[in-house]
Order: structure tokens, then C-alpha cells, then sequence
């Protein structure tokens, strides 16, 4: 009964432990049915007043995508980064970063944001007081429900 018990709890463990890495892992050229969904408190700063900022490159992590919703909105931000800030705060993140292309060719999963591309960065348009500025990405490691790129013919792959 003791022996059972153990290996119970070694088992719980180890499930624990992928499901905390952002399990959800399936062989090489399957999908696993099984989403699993996670938020990552990616960045955060305190914007003095009347400053901008730049916001660096923000990943899910290994087997992580952002998921394809809108956290954010009104913001010019990817599907699934949540700006969490008290207002006064514009924030404006232009380019995400891509995983692998499915295998039919037709669209690229999100997985984060490129901080060195286009536009990211945050201003603080009160000129009285500094402002906390958090930035949460919502993650899936299910590629069905992540944002994607359409792949367009004709024009540049990203």
C-alpha cells in the first residue's frame, strides 16, 4: 500500500512539473489535444513622468504561444499581451516573434514579441507622477488557439 503511494505521488509530481513548464508535449509531428494554458508576468517597470521606455523581446517560453485574444483592448499590442497599468500609459508593441510554420504552409503560431523590430515602447503622458507599468503575456502550448501570422503569397515570410 506504501509502495502504491509513492509511486502515486512520484507520478502527481512529474505531471505537476511538465504542467509548470507549459506541458501539454506531444511527439514530433502531432498535436496534442490537450491545451494547457498559462500567464506570464513577462515585464515590469516604474515609468517616470513625462518618459518613454523601451520594452524588450517577450517570449512564453519553450513549446509556448500567445494566445489568440485580445487582452489589450484598444491597444496596438499582439493578441494575447495584457497591459496592466493604472492609466496615463501608452503603450505600443508593433511586432510579434513566430514559431515553426504549420505543416500545410499557411500560417506562422505567435510566440512572443520582438522588442528589437518596429515599435515597443511605452510613454508616460502624465507630467506629474511616475506610473507602474506590468506587461503579462497569456500563453497556450495548444497551436490551435494561438495568434498567427496568414501567410500571404507573394509577400516576405517573417
Amino acid at each position: 500500500m506504501k509502495r502504491a503511494a509513492t509511486k502515486a505521488l512520484i507520478v502527481a509530481g512529474a505531471a505537476a512539473a511538465l504542467v509548470g513548464i507549459g506541458g501539454g508535449i506531444a511527439a514530433a509531428g502531432t498535436r496534442s489535444t490537450a491545451s494547457t494554458e498559462w500567464a506570464v508576468d513577462a515585464f515590469h517597470e516604474y515609468v517616470k513622468p513625462s518618459d518613454s521606455i523601451s520594452i524588450p523581446t517577450l517570449s512564453c517560453g519553450a513549446g509556448g504561444y500567445l494566445k489568440d485574444a485580445d487582452y489589450s483592448p484598444g491597444r496596438i499590442v499582439p493578441r494575447g499581451v495584457e497591459v496592466v497599468e493604472p492609466g496615463g500609459v501608452g503603450v505600443t508593441i508593433t511586432h510579434p516573434t513566430y514559431g515553426t510554420m504549420d505543416p500545410t504552409g499557411s500560417w506562422w503560431p505567435t510566440t512572443g514579441t520582438d522588442g528589437n523590430r518596429g515599435w515597443s515602447y511605452a510613454t508616460n503622458w502624465d507630467p506629474f507622477s511616475g506610473h507602474d507599468l506590468a506587461i503579462k503575456l497569456h500563453c497556450t502550448s495548444d497551436p490551435d488557439q494561438a495568434a498567427k501570422k496568414t501567410f500571404v503569397p507573394g509577400f516576405p515570410v517573417p
